[in-house]
């Protein structure tokens, strides 16, 4: 029988170290120089080509340390994350008992995988353990099991040691740059064996040491059975397969070279195992192999385990035998590992030899196991392969499925499951769910609605008793329809379920954005599949660094499609990257069919609307994108309608096919307020009273305009406002006109709109980074580098100050250099350079194009100056907290000092006097902010701080009087204009009509 559910098998032998023979080279250049790495960095990388002796060389330098090892053999199984981690957790237990459990124990009460990897590693410390992963290349195809390694990378202790043994490199994200120090590597040319080496391997092997040069000439090398090290051999694996049949295999007899063929199924031989694949005479033949020099190592004398260049050679020869034979053997070896308890292993070799109803009486029991662990690749390729659908199923199946569509975003197997199984099945499905929790029927609900199968959709919400999940599915339902939705359901308190993370979809449609941003500690439902939700909210309320972040760590990963296309081209967007938004937008294309969601279709093609209008201002491209919405089914949806109202209407706005346009605005914003959708209010608000004012109704105009306002200012979403606004600016001009006082929003709204710059953010650190508030300091990738020439800081922080990071050889010896000699600048320009590329990499220094000097891209260099700058542009995008947090952050960056400290020179000063008009400005920011907020102490100090130097700041005063009066004191109000009054005196400046109006209402 197989183990329960939720039990911790592993196969002991994948924790055991490689057994090494007294029959090695010993190799004396490359242990000190994997132990000299390993007292220098946390993380020691062994990346080479197969049989370069990566594992052999690990286990001699680590054999006679006095340090304890945890060493887990990678066989590809644990590309689910869950099991990887329950195979490194088990392999540290026997070592540090704190271990036991701790990543284990950390995801079933549903912390996210990178999480609880972070508190296996942190529970390491003090044990001065080394962790070594072996074949790691056969998980690299996995972004989840790559996200536990980079975990635990990140996360070590200083005292830890983790070392990664692979045939390919592999892409770790260790956090920031500063923390790539932590890392060494060690690859094929230093484990290549050199002639002395290779003289003793022959030797060893019984043949002759002068062969020695030919064979490392022929193999690169590899010798005796070690396969190529160098990328030349690696080309041209044919000399491997020749090297193996003619030193090797040739000198085995037939029955011997058979059972090494057949064998290699198996990770270690042993006479039991070779009798269970009922290979002949298997005793005698173990016991002849004893004797043979093989590359294999012998743990006991019943066991063997044959080097993996010859497995995986012997497995190709295997492929070339009696596919009947084969296949026999092959299912005997499945059915040895269920015997031996190995169970997911188990059913993907049962799958391999097509014995699917062997597979199925297993997978069925191991299912709600990977679904547990959030393994739901996994368990999709199982459920196709097993073709489950087509299956007389239990309701427990039916629920996985569900849970499996859901999470991978594939409606598709849901509608699938409906349409086989029928009502009939459907209604046992609902009256299995003893617990209640009606969850499995909402996840089909979801499914049938994402298709257009709006009628069979309610009728399986039908049968949903009142409580928390038949509201969830009406609330999914309310999408599609013209009527007030019902209440929204709560968020569950407990670690979130998949009706959490449909909950996160339905309040970012609804534009409920408050807390999409953060998921907290609910359970992986919200916070890992929740993911390009969160990256929604971000986005939508300004946060367009933090968004960008999460969606780099997230652009690998396969699904879903909202990340890929929606999430993507909205960002893409936002930061004028319009190559890139296309090519989002092309990758949805290409992903929407694995979908089976109508609606996903119909949001593409939406989506391609936008762009076309909001990049390129393009209104006919976007009516035959919305031509293909409509075909598609937007009509089937209120809110996909309503979209398709909102981009057509300003399709018309921009042909100035006005009442056209003021049709189709006023039925979308109608629709809209009527069903609680508030996402998208802004947008169409302000679109409608640009058209509104156009058509002579100033008065609608203005009441649309306000409806704009107040909505951004009470969901969060300013971001969505500025981006409209940037449309039809006129809208925010006008606003600001109908207010007397200059401290209202709409003149903030205009001044960020007349400001003009693109939001940048590239999601990732840059590598290069100069420090030019305060005294300069150049970093490359965390280290600081010096310059033997201040003039190279110099032009390196002019170039960093451009838009583009380039500036051609007149601009730099103009600014940087005396221009009355000429020669002299250009000899100088030139020094200053090469003394910067001396401390440069190649890829990050500036280079020359049609005489201009460039630095790379955007997302490799930046600066301090630079990067607060950013910040500031991206405060202007968002409201609250969110906004006050961005400018207090920034702010405090510049309290470092001026732009470049103590250097000097014209361009040096109105650099200088541009970012310290820009930090007033931000201080007003968050004087205004706070202020709204009601935190009267933050405002009035930072206002101060801007009158103290800047005191003939008019904004200033009348925000430190407003102030004054709103902390009830009438006498600091009459002080600060007698202030105010005798320092617009010493300008011979009037007090302006505007703070004497404040002033007289505020008194009056």
């Amino acid at each position: 029988m197989p183990p329960e559910p939720g039990s911790r098998t592993v196969i002991r032998r994948k924790l055991a170290p490689p057994v090494l023979g007294d029959r090695l080279v010993r190799r004396g250049r490359v242990t000190h120089r994997i132990r000299d790495l390993l007292a220098r960095a946390n993380v020691l990388t062994v990346y080479a080509a197969a049989g370069s002796g990566k594992t052999t060389a690990v286990a001699m330098a680590l054999r006679d340390l006095d340090q304890p090892v945890a060493w887990v053999s990678l066989d590809g199984t644990e590309s689910a994350a869950g099991r990887l981690l329950l195979y490194i957790e088990a392999a540290l237990a026997p070592h540090t008992p704190e271990a036991s459990g701790a990543a284990t124990d950390a995801l079933a009460a549903g912390i996210l995988i990178g999480e609880a990897a972070g508190l296996l590693a942190e529970s390491l410390h003090g044990t001065r353990i080394v962790l070594v992963c072996d074949n790691a290349e056969r998980i690299s195809g996995s972004d989840e099991a790559l996200a536990v390694l980079s975990a635990l990378a990140r996360y070590a202790p200083a005292d830890v040691r983790i070392i990664l043994i692979s045939r390919t490199a592999l892409p770790l994200d260790t956090g920031s740059t500063g923390e790539l120090a932590r890392v060494a590597e060690l690859t094929g040319p230093d484990l290549a064996f050199d002639l002395d080496e290779a003289g003793e391997a022959l030797r060893l092997a019984g043949r002759s040491a002068s062969d020695a040069a030919e064979a490392i000439r022929v193999t690169g090398g590899w010798v005796a059975g070690i396969l190529f090290a160098d990328g030349a051999v690696a080309a041209a694996p044919h000399r491997l397969r020749d090297y193996l049949t003619t030193h090797v295999l040739s000198g085995l007899s037939e029955q011997e070279r058979r059972f090494l063929v057949y064998t290699s199924l198996l990770d270690e031989v042993t006479v039991d195992d070779a009798v269970a694949l009922q290979l002949e005479d298997a005793p005698r033949i173990m016991a002849a192999l004893r004797h043979r020099h093989l590359p294999a190592s012998w743990p006991d004398d019943r066991t063997l385990i044959v080097s993996p260049q010859l497995r995986d050679h012997l497995r190709e020869l295997l492929a070339e035998q009696d596919p009947g034979e084969v296949k026999r053997v092959r299912l005997r070896h499945a059915r040895l590992l269920v015997r031996r308890g190995e169970q997911e292993e188990a059913v993907d070799a049962l799958l391999g030899v097509g014995a699917v109803d062997e597979a199925w009486v297993l997978a069925a029991e191991l299912l709600p196991r990977l679904i547990e662990r959030m393994d739901f690749g996994p368990a999709a390729r199982w459920l196709d392969e097993l073709q489950v659908s087509e299956r007389s199923l239990s309701p427990r199946i039916g629920g996985i499925v569900l849970h499996v569509a859901f999470a991978l975003e594939q409606a598709g197997r849901g509608v699938e499951l409906y349409d086989r199984h029928g009502r009939g099945w459907i209604t046992e499905l609902a009256a299995d769910e003893h617990n209640g929790s009606g969850e499995a029927l909402v996840l089909l609900v979801w499914c049938l609605w994402h298709a257009g199968r709006i009628a069979d959709a309610e009728y399986v919400s039908g049968l949903l008793p009142p409580g928390r999940a038949r509201d969830i599915a009406l609330t999914v339902l309310a999408l599609s329809r013209d009527e007030p939705p019902p209440p929204f359901p709560a968020f569950a308190t407990t670690p979130s379920g998949p009706l959490d993370g449909m909950l996160m979809r339905l309040a970012f449609m609804r534009g409920r954005l408050a807390g999409l941003d953060d998921p907290g500690a609910h359970g992986p439902w919200r916070s890992v599949l929740g993911a390009p939700w969160v990256i929604a909210g971000l986005r939508a309320t300004g946060r367009i660094e933090q968004a960008m972040a999460r969606y780099e760590a997230h652009r690998d990963a396969p699904q879903p499609l909202w990340l890929h296309a929606l999430d993507a081209v909205e960002l893409m967007i936002d930061l004028g990257r319009a190559e890139d938004a296309w090519q989002a937008l092309r990758r949805g294309h290409e992903l929407v069919a694995a979908t089976g969601s109508q609606i996903y279709r119909v949001l593409l093609n939406l989506m391609e609307a936008k762009l076309c209008l909001r990049l390129h201002h393009d209104p006919e491209a976007a009516h035959r994108a919305l031509d293909e919405a409509e075909a598609s089914g937007s009509n089937t949806h209120a809110f996909t309608r309503e979209l398709a109202f909102l981009w057509r209407g300003l399709a018309f706005l921009l042909r100035h096919r006005d009442d056209e346009a003021r049709e189709v605005l006023q039925q979308c914003l109608q629709s809209m307020l009527a069903a609680d959708r508030m996402l998208e209010i802004p947008t169409v608000t302000c679109y409608l009273a640009e058209v509104l004012w156009r058509l002579g109704s100033e008065d609608d105009s203005d009441e649309s305009a306000a409806l704009a306002i107040s909505v951004a200012e009470e969901r969060g979403s300013v971001h969505l406002l500025l981006s409209a606004l940037a449309d039809v600016p006129a809208v925010a001009v006008r606003g600001a006109d109908t207010e007397s006082n200059r401290l209202s929003r709409w003149h903030e709204l205009t001044a960020s709109l007349a400001n003009g710059r693109r939001i940048t953010a590239a999601g990732r650190a840059p590598r290069l980074v100069l420090e030019d508030l305060g005294e300069p300091e150049l970093r490359v990738d965390g280290a600081t580098v010096t310059p033997r020439l201040r003039k190279s800081i110099e032009l390196l922080a002019y170039l960093l100050a451009t838009p583009d990071h380039e500036a051609s050889r007149q601009e730099l010896l103009g600014a940087l250099f005396d221009s009355n000699n000429e020669a002299a600048g250009r000899s100088y320009l030139r020094q200053a350079l090469y003394r910067l590329r001396e401390v440069l990499p190649d890829e990050l220094s500036p280079v020359l194009r049609e005489d201009r000097f460039c630095l790379p891209g955007l997302d490799l260099v930046s600066s301090s100056a630079a990067e607060v700058l950013e910040a500031f542009a991206q405060a202007d995008h968002q409201n609250g907290e969110a906004r006050l947090d961005t400018l207090t952050v920034a702010l405090a960056r510049t309290e470092r000092g001026r732009y470049l400290g103590s250097l000097s020179g014209a361009w040096v000063e109105a650099r200088r006097a541009e970012l310290d008009e820009r930090i007033l400005r931000a201080r007003l920011d968050v004087t205004r902010v706070a202020f709204r907020l009601g935190r009267y102490r933050e405002a009035v100090a930072n206002v101060d701080t801007v009158l103290r130097l800047d005191p003939y700041r008019e904004q200033a005063w009348l925000l430190r009087i407003t102030l004054a009066q709103a902390s009830g004191n009438d006498d600091d109000v009459l002080a600060l204009y007698q202030r105010y009054v005798a320092t617009m005196h010493e300008l011979a400046v009037p007090p302006s009509a505007e703070v004497h109006r404040l002033v007289t209402r505020l008194r009056s």
